[in-house]
């Protein structure tokens, strides 16, 4: 299985980007779609339904009128004497259509808004009928059923108007016979309130559809009047009442549909899918296009914080492998400690068998030189960063000074240091002498004067301890001095220190500065033709039972 290979940081961090922000993104705004369009659909249909019920019952109800107030007319003595009416009696005719039209036809028409003209014809051929009436068309006669008392014939467009035709039969009271028939005309319009009721939009349309859902009665679109109605809706036509989607065309429409009770006829509306979502689709586009926009820059953004991280990766793997290296050098230099300590172990033992000879000899010089200059070396050879008592390092000094008067016979010095101090303080080893040395090279020797005289003392200020050393050769000028005490002062302790030329003085000072911060160091009083002061200034926290 070695082809398969671990996927590196930014793989793996792309990978989380897609899973867990793009994918999630695209799945939301897919999922939102839907249930918004799901809920516009569910919402149109909710309200399409309630509409095409109250027109349905507003038909129902309307019919039902019609059929009671129209019971009695075919009973009337004045349409039965009609429907007896020889044609050729053409001036009592006359007057008998008179008579109907004035007293008959306003009962029709009181209270019927709707009503918009009736037409009587009897099988002896005489009719009567009104403008609207006399403009049916020729066959319309034809579905005259004279089994029915009262029956809905249909719809037709009289002068441009919908008009919804309603057949009373007409029987002779005597021989109880067909003898007649009586058609009523109202306005569709007006009988569905659309003029004063919620119309269809532009591009919604209303259709009724005859009892056996074949044929078009009547369409808000008058191209499709007496159309035939498409199979895929007759397949889907089930029940008294229920909707569907008509997806056979580009433009899809939600169907709803209710079968009228009182008449068999269909009642549906017809809306466009593009009319329900509106400007979704752009919005859903719009969303796409700064969804991905958002998702460039984010990956953009996110790309360059995959370059920062592999930036920092790769600084702390090349810190890892400098710790590695300092590690090994480290290793490497007690190893070579462990060697070094056989030097001083042979100068140890080589000092100690001098001192013996001293002793044996009776040569105290020889013998108090030898055993100053070894303590000398055991204290040099100590870990150099560990602090030690202020009393170990002036033992040092006092050591240290004791040998250098054997070879200078004019140098003195003077040590004033409390003695509770001694413990209080406490310093690295070594700071003491790099300071001294440079009194004996730099204030004598480089002058052509004899070492001569070095005075240490200490004082305790708040939570600082001075050490002062003094001596009386030649000092600095002013400048140096003031150029010297700014190197001092500087918090850029590195920088600093690349610019000095007595590395001694700054070894010390920047010791102290790196391990205790500002205002520890050292600090030049004074320096003049007369001698030089340096002050060593230490951390100092004595205990409650120091002596002032």
């Amino acid at each position: 299985m070695n082809w398969i290979r671990p996927l590196s940081i930014k793989k793996k961090l792309t990978l989380f980007f897609l899973v867990f922000f793009c994918i999630p993104f695209l799945i939301i705004g897919v999922i939102w779609y839907n249930k918004t369009t799901q809920t516009i659909e569910n919402s149109v249909v909710y309200y399409n339904t309630q509409w095409i019920k109250q027109l349905n019952k507003r038909l129902d109800e309307h019919f039902n009128r019609i059929k009671l107030d129209t019971q009695t007319l075919p009973g009337d003595p004045r349409i039965q004497q009609f429907v007896k009416y020889d044609p050729s009696n053409a001036y009592d005719l006359y007057l008998l259509k008179s008579q109907i039209s004035q007293e008959i036809y306003p009962k029709i028409a009181y209270g019927n808004n709707e009503f918009v003209g009736f037409y009587i014809y009897s099988l002896k051929g005489v009719v009567l009928g009104d403008q609207i009436a006399n403009r049916l068309d020729g066959d319309f006669w034809d579905s005259v059923d004279p089994d029915e008392g009262f029956k809905v014939m249909g719809i037709q467009r009289v002068g441009g108007v919908p008009v919804v035709m309603v057949q009373r039969s007409i029987f002779d009271n005597v021989t109880y016979g067909f003898a007649g028939v009586m058609i009523y005309a109202f306005s569709l319009d007006r009988l569905l309130d659309m003029d004063g009721g919620q119309n269809p939009g532009e591009d919604d349309h209303i259709a009724i559809l005859d009892s056996a859902n074949r044929q078009f009665l009547y369409h808000s679109d008058f191209a499709k009047w007496g159309g035939e109605v498409p199979a895929v809706w007759r397949n889907q036509l089930k029940g008294t009442n229920g909707y569907f989607i008509d997806r056979s065309s580009e433009e899809h429409r939600i169907i709803v549909y209710e079968t009228s009770r009182a008449t068999g006829m269909t009642l549906l509306s017809e809306v466009p899918m593009n009319h329900l979502v509106g400007n979704l689709p752009n919005l859903r586009m719009i969303t796409v296009i700064v969804g991905l926009v958002i998702l460039a820059l984010a990956f953009i953004t996110f790309n360059k914080i995959l370059l920062e991280v592999k930036r920092l990766v790769e600084i702390i793997h090349r810190s890892r492998i400098e710790h590695k290296d300092m590690e090994l050098k480290q290793r490497e230099a007690r190893l070579q400690a462990l060697q070094s300590q056989i030097n001083p172990h042979f100068l140890y033992n080589s000092l100690e068998i001098i001192n013996s000879y001293a002793v044996e000899a009776r040569i105290r010089p020889i013998s108090k030189m030898t055993v100053m200059l070894a303590d000398t070396f055991r204290y040099s050879a100590s870990d150099p960063q560990h602090l030690v008592p202020l009393r170990e390092e002036i033992h040092h000094i006092r050591n240290y000074l004791s040998i250098q008067q054997e070879r200078y016979e004019h140098l003195r010095f003077d040590i004033k240091i409390g003695e509770h101090d001694l413990d209080q303080v406490r310093l690295f080893r070594l700071l003491l002498q790099p300071i001294v040395e440079n009194v004996i090279i730099h204030a004598y020797e480089n002058h052509g004067l004899h070492p001569g005289y070095v005075h240490i003392t200490g004082q305790a200020a708040d939570n600082i301890y001075k050490l002062q050393v003094r001596d009386k050769g030649k000092g600095m000028d002013p400048v140096t001095l003031a150029q010297y005490n700014s190197y001092f002062a500087s918090e850029d302790v590195e920088g600093a220190g690349r610019t000095t030329r007595h590395i001694g003085l700054w070894n010390v000072h920047s010791r102290l500065r790196l391990a205790f911060g500002s205002p520890y160091g050292l600090h030049i009083l004074h320096s003049d033709e007369t001698g030089t002061c340096i002050e060593l200034r230490l951390p100092y926290a004595p205990d409650d039972g120091r002596d002032h």
